[in-house]
């Protein structure tokens, strides 16, 4: 039986309106990576806000800035390439965390799958939600395999050196 882990991380705080830019540590490592040199430390601010804000306008009044100018600053391209690249590495890390609490939640839908008290209707949809993810991971498994396949196939064809087996 899968039990609740031992550290559950820190979820955010539901009161957003009340969060201070000044609250996000820019100076740690782990904060300010080599992608942030390449904008001002208003435009990193503004990148924050706009991570943890739901609209722009928050994320605006949040960091001092006008809306029109994180309008101008989201299409220019370097600081576009940033957010974008933050963006990707905040979604990676909600990721590792819905794969960190996978075991409790398939053992809290088998839970209530064999728990005859549930109602019928509930019992019914963690059986199909379960069913229904033991299905995609084959899947995902079938296809991971087939992708390295190819991937040998193509590194065979290239041979040495990068040519081709085609003349």
């Amino acid at each position: 039986m899968v039990t609740q882990p031992d550290n559950p991380p820190d979820l955010p705080d539901d009161e957003r309106d009340d969060a201070d830019i000044d609250d996000l540590d820019t100076s740690s490592e782990a904060a300010r990576d080599h992608a942030f040199d390449s904008i001002t430390r208003k435009q990193e601010r503004a990148l924050l806000a706009l991570l943890r804000e739901p609209t722009i306008a928050k994320a605006a009044g949040v960091c001092d800035t006008s809306e029109r100018t994180m309008h101008r600053w989201l299409n220019d391209e370097n600081f576009s390439r940033v957010y974008r690249k933050a963006r990707r590495e905040a979604f990676g890390q909600a990721i590792g965390l819905t794969q960190h609490y996978a075991p409790l939640a398939v053992n809290t839908l088998a839970t209530l799958m064999a728990d005859k008290s549930t109602p019928a209707h509930a019992r019914v949809t963690a059986a199909t939600t379960l069913l229904k993810f033991g299905r995609e991971g084959i899947e995902l498994d079938d296809l991971a395999a087939r992708v390295e396949a190819l991937e040998q196939a193509a590194q065979v064809a290239t041979g040495v050196g990068g040519r081709t087996g085609w003349r």
